[in-house]
């Protein structure tokens, strides 16, 4: 089975200095039909803008995944990790038994653009760890996150794999697992003949098989969950 949440649907935050778009129920946005899918709870996109600051949090048993996909970030957290990481990099912060953390636009001039998916871990109580790395630019579909860390992925806490996908004019398949989770967020996209555009979302539960096909230079992040 197939759902899709189109950009449209989304929930929508804006405080001023901080806009947010939300696929599943967060904060005030409720959609009882998309509360996550498996042990994924979150998948926002964030605008931070210049110079702004998401307000320090303090959050345990809980692996968040931040991509950052244009401007500058600085995150800093009570582990003593300070790291600046710009556009196209990706980091991984499990939380464990609890880690303060804050999420920093470092530039004054631009806007930094953030996607953010949280994810329950399998095993609750671990010791909180940092792990980041730069995205490669490459076309077709790689792994980034993993729970064992091969292929030169971020290893996380959960029995679950998250790809980068990046498609023009080319078909390729996914790995298939009892659920998955995909978010577009640049260009067009066919996914077993549904169309997406630049914000939509797609849940699969119990799909034989996927089938993606670049329209135009389609940009994307996939799960495989359990």
């Amino acid at each position: 089975m197939i759902r899709i949440k189109r950009a449209s649907d989304r929930g929508y935050a804006h405080f001023g200095w901080l806009e947010s778009r939300h696929i599943f129920s967060f904060g005030s946005y409720f959609d009882p039909d998309w509360m996550g899918i498996s042990e994924l709870r979150v998948a926002n996109e964030d605008l931070l803008h210049p110079g702004a600051a998401i307000d320090p949090s303090t959050h345990a048993d809980m692996e968040v995944i931040s991509v950052i996909l244009d401007g500058k970030n600085l995150h800093t957290d009570s582990l003593g990790t300070r790291k600046l990481l710009e556009g196209r990099s990706l980091q991984l912060l499990s939380t464990g038994t609890g880690t303060e953390f804050i999420e920093q636009n470092a530039s004054l001039e631009t806007t930094l653009k953030m996607l953010q998916f949280w994810i329950v871990p399998e095993k609750t109580g671990q010791t909180p760890r940092y792990q980041s790395r730069k995205l490669l630019s490459r076309e077709g579909v790689q792994l980034i996150v993993s729970a064992d860390g091969r292929d030169d992925s971020l290893q996380i806490g959960q029995q679950l794999e998250m790809y980068q996908f990046r498609l023009q004019h080319k078909s390729y398949g996914l790995p298939v697992a009892e659920h998955g989770f995909l978010y577009l967020f640049r260009g067009q996209l066919e996914v077993n003949g549904s169309i997406l555009e630049a914000g939509d979302a797609m849940l699969f539960d119990d799909e034989p098989m996927i089938s993606l096909r670049g329209i135009s230079r389609a940009e994307g992040f996939y799960f495989t969950l359990p």
